[in-house]
């Protein structure tokens, strides 16, 4: 109890005031709730990039640059849910956001080497890092692809963009010069395969002012800097500039005779041609095909090969041969010659012309002896081309026209009308020449040869004998009776002048020999009546002569 009684109680009081050591903590917190806002208010907005790989890009490190100034930072990067690509997370610096828009093009910038050069060795010390190209759209996005490849031109570049479409995936890259008569005027800028419509779609770049060159009539075709082109119309050789032979490009421009039509929108499409050879072609959509069956070889001719009619093209070869849709092609190749589909074209001969007009006309040229005949368009390729004539004569041909009304016959069954056809001059000249060396080799040589070596030994024999005649005769001259020949000769001539002297109008005999003829002459005149006496009256040398005349008839009296 004594304890007890010492125990002195404290008196509590409950202090009432505020105590001013509260004043630090709550002053920091203020601070911190400060600092902090201020942080995510500064901190700019958190940019999502899509890319297939993150190479070369590091959380923490890698920076978002626009013309050479850091904008953001990359802040994470992992992979998406399905695993197929890279999500890649940056926080942009403040006032940064109107950077971000609909046309907003990110990619990354590493060393390449490339058509247009070596690019990004600046980045061989410091890394990596993502450019930001901003777009001319004012609505804000925040989620873009990362490209593959740094654009080629701005997307707020002045100027124009066009699509081709092109069935060919090999001759255009992206860099590659867009030229308008050999002069650069844009780039490609993008290719992509469509795997639905196995086609390549490219996208071009046209800078202003050279934007107002595109319009709905031109035509792009591929420049491949150096292109042969070896047919029947002889040899073409196509140089470009030297930037198209290293690396190639794409050329336009309007065809010759074409009007310019209206400008091109923004987006247009148009058709890639493999070369501009290839547009002319294109141009020709109506036309009439034909079968023509040739009998005689068609090594040379090739589908694109030219159809002249004196010069002239009118058409162009389509299939050789064509062997589509009939039956027992070789035994048709064999009796009606090869059959070879040709197309009558008819804005070649003139704008206006229809295909109606246009069959018209040939079937009239056809029943006046229009033909088809293989010539030799080069003769260093052997390239051949079909010549048109018409030429009145095949039609007195019945073997020709008879095979033509057989032909017709085959065309029609497939579907197509037949064009008759002649053998050329060359196949002509070549068809003679082998008969006159079939007729050669049928000749009997071998007997003309053995008959000729028998006339050799037999001429052999008889010069041998001329020989032994010759010596002969040398040996008969050689005699002393013989030399003395031309000496009696020369006697004998002699005398024979003498006796002719003697016979002359001043010789003695010549004038009693004439005397004598003209006594002669006398004896015959006297000889006339006696003999014309006998004539009349054959008993006058028995009895005399009367010269009482015989007595006439007299007329009856009535």
């Amino acid at each position: 109890m004594t304890e007890a009684a010492h125990i002195i109680k404290a008196n509590v009081r409950v202090i009432k005031q505020w105590s001013p050591i509260w004043v630090v903590p709550i002053a920091a917190v203020l601070i911190g709730l400060w600092m902090l806002f201020s942080h995510y208010q500064h901190q700019g907005v958190l940019l999502l990039l899509i890319a297939e790989d993150a190479e070369g890009i590091v959380a923490g490190k890698t920076q978002i640059k626009n013309r050479s100034v850091d904008v953001g930072q990359v802040v994470s990067v992992e992979l998406s849910d399905d695993l197929t690509q890279v999500l890649i997370q940056a926080r942009m610096k403040p006032n940064m956001t109107p950077l971000l828009n609909d046309g907003s093009q990110f990619w990354v910038v590493k060393p390449q080497v490339g058509r247009g050069g070596v690019t990004g060795l600046n980045t061989l010390l410091s890394g990596v890092y993502i450019e930001l190209q901003p777009g001319d759209n004012g609505d804000t996005q925040l989620t873009h692809p990362l490209l593959n490849a740094p654009p080629v031109a701005p997307a707020d570049a002045p100027g124009i963009r066009v699509k081709l479409n092109s069935a060919d995936t090999t001759g255009l890259a992206v860099g590659d010069p867009v030229l308008y008569r050999g002069y650069e005027v844009g780039t490609v800028e993008l290719r992509d395969f469509n795997v639905e419509q196995r086609s390549t779609q490219f996208q071009l770049y046209i800078r202003e002012p050279y934007d107002a060159l595109v319009s709905d009539n031109v035509r792009f075709w591929l420049s491949s800097g150096l292109a042969f082109d070896l047919s029947a119309e002889g040899l073409s050789v196509d140089i470009g500039s030297a930037t198209t032979l290293l690396t190639g490009g794409v050329s336009f421009d309007l065809m010759d005779g074409w009007p310019s039509g209206e400008r091109a929108a923004d987006g247009s499409t148009f058709q890639l041609f493999p070369d501009k050879q290839s547009i002319q072609k294109g141009l020709y959509s109506q036309y009439i095909e034909y079968l023509v069956f040739f009998d005689e070889s068609v090594r040379g001719l090739k589908a694109g090969a030219p159809v002249e009619y004196r010069g002239v093209r009118v058409g162009t070869v389509a299939t050789v041969p064509f062997f589509f849709a009939i039956d027992k092609p070789f035994e048709v190749a064999l009796q009606q010659g090869v059959p070879v589909l040709i197309r009558i074209e008819s804005a070649r001969l003139y704008e206006k012309l229809n295909v109606a007009q246009l069959n018209t006309e040939l079937q009239d040229a056809i029943n006046r002896g229009l033909h088809a005949v293989l010539k030799t368009g080069n003769l260093i390729t052997g390239a051949l081309y079909i010549d048109l004539d018409i030429n009145g004569s095949w039609l007195d041909d019945i073997a020709l026209q008879q095979l033509f009304r057989e032909q017709q016959q085959l065309s029609t069954s497939v579907g197509y009308p037949a064009l008759p056809s002649a053998r050329s001059g060359f196949s002509n000249i070549e068809q003679k020449l082998l008969m006159a060396l079939d007729k050669i080799n049928n000749l009997p040589v071998e007997p003309l040869l053995l008959q000729g070596e028998k006339t050799l030994l037999a001429t052999n024999e008889v010069m041998q004998h001329a020989e032994q005649l010759m010596l002969s005769m040398q040996t008969l001259l050689d005699q002393p009776q013989l030399q003395q020949l031309p000496a009696d000769i020369q006697r004998s001539l002699q005398e024979l002048r003498n006796t002719l002297q003697g016979l002359g109008p001043d010789a003695e005999a010549y004038g009693s020999v004439n005397a004598n003829l003209q006594a002669l002459e006398q004896v015959l005149r006297e000889l006339q009546p006696v003999i014309k006496t006998m004539n009349q009256q054959s008993n006058s040398l028995l009895f005399n002569a009367s010269d009482v005349a015989e007595p006439e008839p007299r007329k009856a009296k009535p």
